[in-house]
């Protein structure tokens, strides 16, 4: 296992996620810390919280980290080093030390979607009046105050940025004269509107959009639609899947799948569904199989939750999943955050 004393995650020096009226430095599911401090974006990631978190990165502490759910710490016990985590040097801690703009910038400030996934949310969700008017309050913040300096975009980590009525004429009216330092546009969708028509109305992000992740948790028609991803069409995915992965600027895929009871036993079905689409990708391309073990985002009960949960040691069909992850875990192109049960594999096997 790596001493992760001996690294900095730059993550929380340069990343932050927006929400409407919270703020992280991170995935809120793997740093839980709140670090909005009402006076904006730019003052919440120099507020007191902010700098406290990162003195535990610096510390080698990590002591507001969650070493389970985060895929990187987790990693580390496996003995691999994350590309985002940089040897501790005094010149890496020095430069560290300096950072006061994030060049990373999540939008999380719409919840707006298409879909009701059980595990995302219990409701379908559409801002609309003053809530909308808050959201376009928050991207007039960032063409303001970080345009001049973010080099990353990433949208959206809260709902869908092709719905998102703000997001999407976000996308289609980007100007790149104000964003003079941006590099990249990252897409995090359910892929859902992402056609060739939509593509062709945001020309302007065309250069910028080098990687997407694309959520989808099920191998099967059944289970999308009815289990994981209710509202969803299995067959419209498909025709959308073949579009997106042949888009020549995207050179990074990702494609989701939240390990849950009701789909884990389709986690190699859906690993080889996703090949099936890359290997005709003849360029240079990055692309991986992100499997993750399932958050409570306040839309299950304890209870729910539980049964929910196939990587607790103590769910009934816990060792029927740990025979599932057998198959996956040692697949090229995988990425997932269940290190911490291997151990339990061994013995299983």
């Amino acid at each position: 296992m790596i001493d992760k004393k001996k690294y900095i995650c730059t993550a929380p020096f340069n990343y932050t996620e927006v929400y409407d009226d919270r703020q992280f430095l991170c995935c809120p599911s793997w740093l839980p810390i709140d670090v909005n401090d009402g006076n904006g974006i730019v003052s919440s990631f120099n507020s007191e919280k902010s700098k406290e978190i990162r003195k535990s990165i610096l510390d080698g502490s990590y002591k507001y980290c969650d070493e389970v759910q985060c895929p990187f710490l987790s990693r580390l016990k496996s003995n691999q080093i994350p590309k985002n985590f940089i040897p501790k040097t005094p010149e890496s801690i020095k430069h560290f030390e300096s950072v006061t703009q994030p060049s990373i910038v999540n939008f999380c400030f719409d919840r707006s979607c298409n879909f009701q996934c059980p595990s995302c949310r219990n409701e379908l969700i559409n801002y609309t009046g003053n809530q909308r008017k808050s959201v376009d309050l928050k991207l007039k913040e960032v063409e303001e105050q970080i345009s001049p300096y973010v080099k990353r975009l990433y949208l959206s980590g809260s709902a869908d940025p092709f719905y998102s009525k703000s997001f999407r004429q976000f996308l289609i009216n980007l100007d790149s004269n104000k964003f003079k330092e941006l590099k990249s546009i990252h897409l995090h969708t359910n892929a859902s509107l992402w056609n060739e028509s939509m593509w062709d109305k945001m020309k302007s992000i065309h250069p910028f959009v080098n990687s997407c992740e694309i959520s989808i948790d099920a191998a099967t028609k059944e289970t999308y639609e009815t289990k994981t991803r209710i509202g969803g069409n299995w067959e419209v995915l498909l025709e959308n899947l073949h579009f997106i992965t042949k888009i020549p600027t995207i050179k990074h895929y990702i494609f989701s799948f939240v390990v849950q009871d009701t789909n884990y036993k389709e986690m190699y079905d859906f690993y080889r569904m996703i090949e099936s689409y890359m290997k005709d990708r003849t360029d240079k391309i990055k692309w991986e199989v992100k499997t993750n073990v399932i958050t409570n985002w306040g839309t299950y009960t304890d209870d729910v939750f539980n049964q929910k949960d196939v990587s607790n040691p103590t769910h009934q069909e816990h060792s029927e999943f740990l025979i599932e992850l057998e198959k996956v875990k040692n697949l090229p192109n995988i990425v997932h955050n269940f290190h911490h049960l291997y151990q339990s594999v061994k013995k299983l096997f």
